[in-house]
């Protein structure tokens, strides 16, 4: 059991840095008409991740500000749907919403070695901590390239298989048609034996409630968050892909901030990614139990099945450096020897210790 209350002191006491310089902000600066900040998020304004890591995220900005940044929030989907992320910020339709290139698979390369089978450790904090660590070498490049910065950058837990016919085993899953997300999840899905329906988690819901797919490949917390237990009865934990959940951050809006707001921003940036590993632990132990409280069947495959999942999954790795053979600078060679370095090196660490590292180690060039 991770040591929460720990975790979360030590994140909320990284800003003293960022709360000293602030508190010399001029008396003529606060004076001023505060800079509006457009907040937009797919999900609902009472669910977990809003409340516990968008809200945060907001009243933490104009909290560094001391009110100099106002955030006007637009949850449940009123601004743009989850897929039209990357258009809304790029398009100054927003300031900040997520952004996943999972949606926009075609348009990025080497930030899919995120949704590698295994490439990640098991811990949801540790996992934040790799791609935060990958971002500025490997992943920023490209995901600037689409018109946007990053504001924070997080990811799923591990996919679980959320499906209305029994599954206990890797054959089970032979012919079914299961939801994907798109990139590296819907091969994923191809080379278990499955069927890839490639669609978006807002299509979700009534695609498996017809029977257009027979299950869903999702984490077990968002399978509750999207309600998808009230269709699907049996859950096969394999927890074998992550899927990256970043934010992306409106360069016009950026931009034109004075530099101790840009810092603002990198650290309310850097809490939220953190305030999102903690909030999917509880998110997760919670879906379990309601799974539980309506009887959904929930299987946790044998060594020896998980053994057989990751033969059927290995071949995606030298795909993917084959994939990427012409990027050179860096390579998918070295990204993907870091990757599996960094993912073991917080492999060893615990929870708490991972914690102290984003004050005592923060992660640079995450932001212009």
């Amino acid at each position: 059991m991770i040591a929460r209350k720990m975790i979360n002191r030590k994140l909320m006491g990284i800003t003293a840095a960022v709360a000293l310089a602030t508190s010399a902000i001029s008396g003529a600066a606060q004076a001023q008409d505060p800079i509006e900040m457009r907040l937009s998020f797919h999900e609902s304004s009472s669910s977990d991740t809003w409340k516990k890591v968008f809200q945060v995220y907001a009243d933490r900005i104009e909290e560094l500000s001391e009110g100099r940044i106002k955030v006007t929030a637009y949850p449940d989907a009123v601004l743009h749907s989850v897929g039209d992320g990357f258009k809304a910020v790029a398009g100054d339709v927003t300031d900040v919403a997520p952004a996943y290139p999972v949606y926009l698979a075609k348009s990025f390369d080497l930030i899919h070695a995120n949704e590698l089978p295994g490439a990640l450790p098991m811990s949801n904090i540790a996992a934040v901590r790799v791609v935060n660590e990958l971002y500025p070498d490997f992943y920023r490049k490209e995901y600037e390239r689409i018109g946007v910065y990053l504001g924070q950058y997080s990811v799923t837990p591990g996919y679980d298989i959320l499906t209305t016919k029994p599954v206990k085993s890797l054959a089970d899953l032979k012919g079914m048609k299961i939801r994907a997300s798109g990139g590296k999840i819907t091969e994923t899905v191809k080379r278990l034996g499955a069927v890839p329906v490639t669609m978006t988690i807002a299509d979700a819901y009534t695609a498996f409630q017809q029977g257009v797919v027979d299950g869903i490949i999702l984490s077990t917390a968002d399978m509750v968050t999207f309600k998808l237990h009230e269709v699907g009865k049996y859950n096969f934990r394999i927890g074998i892909v992550r899927v990256a959940i970043p934010s992306a951050l409106n360069p016009k809006f950026y931009d034109a901030l004075p530099d101790d707001l840009k810092q603002v921003m990198r650290q309310a940036g850097m809490e939220a990614s953190a305030n999102y590993a903690a909030m999917y632990d509880t998110r997760t132990e919670t879906a379990l139990e309601e799974m539980n409280a309506v009887g959904i069947e929930v299987t946790t495959p044998s060594e020896a099945e998980l053994e057989k999942i990751r033969v059927a999954l290995e071949p995606m790795w030298e795909q993917f450096i084959e994939q990427n053979k012409d990027q050179t600078d860096p390579s998918a060679q070295e990204l993907v020897d870091t990757l599996r370095e960094l993912s073991a090196k917080y492999s060893e660490m615990s929870d708490d210790e991972i914690a102290a590292l984003f004050e005592s180690e923060p992660v640079q060039d995450m932001r212009p």
